[in-house]
C-alpha cells in the first residue's frame, strides 16, 4: 500500500467538514482499493481526537502536538479558542488594556522564532503585510512573541467561508461570479503591493452577513519559511488540491500560482456538482465532462493550465474575462474561435432586436442575416481589437509601474529606467490616440505622462535632469485629463490626478513667482476629490504635500520663515496621524522627512539655530534607519540633504566646523557611491550642495586652498547643469547662489580678482532671473542685494 498516497488522501479529506461527505469522497477515491481504504479511515479517525498528530492546515504534512493556548496575547486576553491546524491556533480575543476596546482574531502561528535574525524578519514580513488596506482584505493590526510563538492579530470577521455562504444564500450564478470577482480585485490590490497570497481556498475568504469578502491569511506563508524551516522538504506551507502544481516540485509562492488557486476557488463558487457533499471536480479531472462549458469552462481551464506560462498573465487579466463574458463579449481565453463563436455573442447582446426583425418577414429577415454575419465579420475585428488594445494598456502600465517601481531603489538605474519610460511613452500615445476612450483609461494615461515627467527632470527625484521633457510630459498629462474632468467633475480620481499634476509644475518652478497659483490650484483639485471621496488617502497626502510647498514658499519666496513653522508643523502632525494606503506608504515616508528639513529650514532663517539642528538631527536619524534597512536611492538622496544641513549648520555655529566637516564629508561619501553606479541628476545636485557646504566649512577651519577647490568642484557641476537646460529657473537660481558663495571663498582666500568676477557674475546671474519673472521675495532681499554690495566690496 502506497502510505504517501494514504496521507494525501488524508489531508484531502480534512479539508471536508460534513463526515458523510468525507466518507463519500473516500469511496469514490479508494475504488477497488479496500485495505488503502480502511487505512485512511483509521488515519482519519485518529486524526479527529485532540492529540492527533495530522491537524492539517498550511504545513500539509505531519505537524506536531496541540499548540498550547495561553490565557492573554500581548495586550489581549484570550476568549476563545477557535480553530487548531498545522500552522496553529486561531483564538478570538479582546483587547483589555484600557485603550480602546476591540474584538480581534489571533493567529498564533506555531513554531518558535529561534534567532534575531527570524524576529527581525518576522517583524519586517508583519510591517509588510499591515500595510495591505483593502476593504477586501482582512487588516493586520498588531503582532508580536508570546512564549517565543510569533503572533498576529487581526480584524474579527463574523462569516463563513465563501462557498458554504453562498450555498446557504441560495445565491445565484451572477451573485457567485460577482463575490470571486469580488475576490479577485483584493487579490489583485496585494499584488500591486508585491505580496503573494499563496494559499488561497474557501476557508480563507470569508462572507459576512452582508456579502462582503474578506481574505484571510495574506502573505502568511512569507512568515513560516523563516519561522519554522523544514529540512529538506518544501519551506513554503500550501493546501493540497488548491496549490498550484509547481508547488508540489518545491517552487517559491508566485502570482501564477495565486491564479492556479483562483480557478480552483471558482470551482467552489460556482458550486460544482456534486455527490453527498463532495465536490468531485476539485479532484482527479480538473474540469470532468458536464461540470462547466462555454466561456466559464474555458476561463476555468486558463487559469488551472498546468503550465504557469499558458494560465492568466495575472488577476486583472481573468477579471477581465469574466467581465466580457458577463456582457456578452467574447473572452480571451477561448483563443481563437470561429464565426459561430462571435455569432453567439452578437445574438446574446442582441437577441430582443433580432426577435423584432424576424417580425417582418421573411425578405426583411433575409436582409437583416445578410447584414448580421457582415456586422459579426466586424464584430469579431473588434474584438481582437479590443485584445490588442488591453494588452497594450496593460504593458504601458507594467512598464511605467510595476516594473520600473523594481528599478527605482537601485543606484545607477536612471537611465535604463529613463527607456523603459520613453518605450511606455510610446504605448500611451497610441492609448491618447484612441476616439471615446474611458474615462480610467484616460486618467491612467495622464497618470503615465506624470510618471514619465517624474523620472526625466523632477528636483528632488531620481532623475535624468531634463525639466524641459519633463514640463512637455506634463503638459501632455493635463491635455489628456482635462476634458476627462470636464466631462466627470464628480470623478474622485479624476480630480486626485489633477491636484498631483498641478503640484509637480510647482516642483519644476520652485523659487520662481509662478509657484503659489500650482500650489492652490493643486489644493483645490485635492478637496474636490476628498469631497466626492473622504477616503482617499493620496488625495489627503496630496494636501499635506502643498502644505509642505505652501512652507517652502513662506521661507524662500515670501521671506517669512517664522510664519513657515506653524503651518510646516501642523502639516507633520497631521501626516504623522494618517493611515495611509499601501500605494502611498513610501511617498508619506518621504514627505515626513521632506517637512522634517523644512521646519529645521524655517527655524535656521528665523534665527533659531539651535532649533533647527534638532530637527535635522531628527530627519537623519530616521534616514540612517532606513538605510540600515536598504540602500534604496530615496535614502541615500535624503542621506545627502541631510549630511547638508547638519554640516551647514554646525559650521555655523561657533568652534564647531569640524564637527560639521566630517558630517558633510560622510554625506560626500555615500553620494559618490551611488553615483559610481551611473548618472543620477538629482543625485549630483546633493553632491554640488556639499561641495560648497565643504567650502564654507574649510574657511572657517583656515584651510583656503581646499576650500576653493571644493567650492570650483561645485561651480564645475552648476554650470554643466545649466548648460544643459539654460531656461531651468532652479539651473539659473543654483548657478546665482553659488557664484556669491564662491566669491566670498576666493576672497577669504585672497583671490580677489577672481572674487570679484565671481560676485559680478553673480550679480548679473540676478538680474537675469529678475528679468525672467523668476525672483522669489528672498532672494529679491537677500541674494541680488548681497551679490550687489560684495561685487561693489570687491571690484569697487
Amino acid at each position: 500500500m502506497n502510505e504517501k498516497r494514504a496521507l494525501r488522501l488524508l489531508e484531502e479529506v480534512l479539508e471536508i467538514e460534513a463526515p458523510e461527505a468525507r466518507d463519500a469522497f473516500l469511496v469514490k477515491h479508494c475504488f477497488g482499493e479496500p485495505e488503502l481504504l480502511n487505512h485512511v479511515r483509521r488515519l482519519l479517525a485518529f486524526s479527529d481526537t485532540r492529540d492527533s498528530p495530522f491537524m492539517t492546515g498550511h504545513r500539509g504534512s505531519l505537524v506536531d502536538l496541540p499548540l498550547p493556548v495561553p490565557a492573554r496575547v500581548g495586550p489581549y486576553k484570550v476568549i476563545e479558542e477557535i480553530a487548531q491546524g498545522g500552522m496553529g491556533a486561531v483564538l478570538r480575543a479582546e483587547r483589555d488594556d484600557g485603550v480602546f476596546q476591540q474584538t480581534v482574531a489571533i493567529k498564533l502561528i506555531r513554531g518558535g522564532l529561534a534567532s534575531d535574525a527570524a524576529r527581525a524578519r518576522f517583524d519586517e514580513e508583519r510591517r509588510i503585510l499591515a500595510r495591505l488596506n483593502h476593504a477586501g482584505i482582512v487588516r493586520i493590526i498588531d503582532g508580536g512573541e508570546v512564549e517565543q510563538r510569533p503572533w498576529l492579530a487581526m480584524d474579527f470577521i463574523a462569516g463563513e467561508p465563501i462557498d458554504t455562504a453562498l450555498d446557504h444564500n441560495a445565491a445565484s450564478r451572477e451573485e457567485r461570479l460577482n463575490a470571486f470577482v469580488r475576490t479577485c480585485e483584493a487579490l489583485a490590490y496585494a499584488h500591486r503591493q508585491l505580496v503573494i497570497h499563496a494559499d488561497i481556498k474557501p476557508s480563507n475568504v470569508l462572507m459576512d452577513d452582508e456579502g462582503g469578502v474578506h481574505l484571510l491569511d495574506f502573505g502568511i506563508s512569507r512568515l513560516i519559511v523563516d519561522i519554522d524551516p523544514i529540512e529538506g522538504g518544501d519551506p513554503y506551507p500550501r493546501t493540497q488540491g488548491y496549490a498550484a502544481p509547481e508547488r508540489a516540485a518545491g517552487a517559491a509562492p508566485t502570482i501564477a500560482g495565486d491564479v492556479f488557486s483562483l480557478g480552483m476557488l471558482l470551482l467552489d463558487v460556482l458550486g460544482c456538482p456534486n455527490h453527498a457533499g463532495t465536490k468531485p471536480c476539485l479532484h482527479g479531472t480538473r474540469l470532468p465532462a458536464g461540470v462547466l462549458a462555454g466561456d466559464i469552462a474555458a476561463i476555468a481551464a486558463r487559469a488551472l493550465a498546468e503550465d504557469p506560462a499558458a494560465r492568466y498573465p495575472d488577476v486583472p487579466a481573468l477579471i477581465e474575462d469574466l467581465r466580457r463574458m458577463a456582457a456578452n463579449q467574447p473572452v480571451a481565453a477561448m483563443g481563437v474561435a470561429g464565426w459561430r463563436y462571435f455569432a453567439s455573442k452578437f445574438v446574446r447582446r442582441h437577441s430582443r432586436g433580432l426577435a423584432i426583425s424576424a417580425a417582418f418577414g421573411l425578405a426583411l429577415l433575409i436582409a437583416s442575416t445578410v447584414s448580421t454575419l457582415l456586422y459579426l465579420r466586424a464584430e469579431q475585428a473588434r474584438a481582437q481589437a479590443d485584445a490588442r488594445f488591453l494588452e497594450v494598456r496593460r504593458i504601458a502600465h507594467f512598464m511605467l509601474f510595476d516594473h520600473y517601481d523594481r528599478l527605482a531603489d537601485a543606484p545607477g538605474t536612471v537611465d535604463a529606467r529613463v527607456q523603459l519610460a520613453r518605450a511606455a511613452a510610446t504605448y500611451l500615445d497610441a492609448l491618447r490616440a484612441v476616439p471615446d476612450a474611458p474615462a480610467d483609461m484616460r486618467i491612467e494615461t495622464a497618470q503615465g505622462y506624470r510618471r514619465l515627467a517624474t523620472i526625466e527632470g523632477f528636483p528632488g527625484t531620481s532623475s535624468l535632469g531634463d525639466p524641459k521633457s519633463a514640463r512637455l510630459d506634463l503638459d501632455r498629462a493635463e491635455t489628456v485629463l482635462h476634458p476627462v474632468i470636464a466631462e466627470h467633475p464628480s470623478d474622485a480620481a479624476a480630480q486626485e490626478g489633477a491636484g498631483w499634476i498641478a503640484n509637480a509644475h510647482w516642483t519644476l518652478g520652485a523659487d520662481t513667482s509662478a509657484t503659489s497659483r500650482f500650489a492652490t490650484e493643486a489644493a483645490a483639485h485635492f478637496r474636490r476629490a476628498l469631497a466626492i471621496d473622504p477616503r482617499r488617502t493620496g488625495a489627503t497626502l496630496g494636501l499635506l504635500a502643498i502644505e509642505s510647498s505652501k512652507g517652502y514658499d513662506l521661507i524662500w519666496s515670501e521671506n517669512r520663515p517664522a510664519d513657515a513653522i506653524p503651518v510646516l508643523r501642523a502639516a507633520l502632525a497631521r501626516l504623522r496621524a494618517t493611515r495611509f494606503d499601501a500605494e502611498q506608504q513610501r511617498g508619506a515616508q518621504l514627505l515626513e522627512l521632506t517637512l522634517l528639513g523644512r521646519i529645521g529650514d524655517a527655524l535656521y532663517h528665523a534665527g533659531n539655530i539651535p532649533g533647527s539642528l534638532g530637527l535635522y538631527r531628527e530627519e537623519r536619524a530616521i534616514v540612517i534607519a532606513r538605510l540600515a534597512h536598504a540602500r534604496a536611492v530615496p535614502w541615500i538622496d535624503k542621506r545627502g540633504d541631510v549630511a547638508f544641513n547638519i554640516g551647514a549648520t554646525l559650521a555655523d555655529m561657533p568652534g564647531r566646523a569640524t564637527e560639521g566637516l566630517r558630517e558633510i564629508e560622510a554625506g560626500e561619501e555615500g553620494i559618490l557611491d551611488a553615483l559610481a553606479f551611473g548618472p543620477d541628476a538629482n543625485i549630483e545636485k546633493r553632491l554640488l550642495v556639499l561641495y560648497n557646504a565643504q567650502a564654507t566649512a574649510l574657511i572657517a577651519l583656515g584651510r583656503p586652498a581646499e576650500a576653493v577647490a571644493a567650492s570650483r568642484q561645485s561651480i564645475a557641476l552648476r554650470r554643466a547643469r545649466l548648460a544643459h537646460d539654460p531656461h531651468d529657473p532652479q539651473r539659473n537660481r543654483d548657478i546665482a547662489v553659488a557664484l556669491l558663495s564662491h566669491a566670498d571663498v576666493l576672497a577669504k582666500a585672497r583671490n580677489k580678482p577672481e572674487a570679484c568676477a565671481a560676485a559680478r557674475e553673480s550679480a548679473a546671474q540676478w538680474l537675469h532671473i529678475r528679468a525672467m519673472g523668476n525672483l522669489g521675495k528672498h532672494d529679491a532681499t537677500h541674494g541680488l542685494p548681497d551679490a550687489q554690495a560684495l561685487q561693489l566690496r570687491l571690484c569697487g
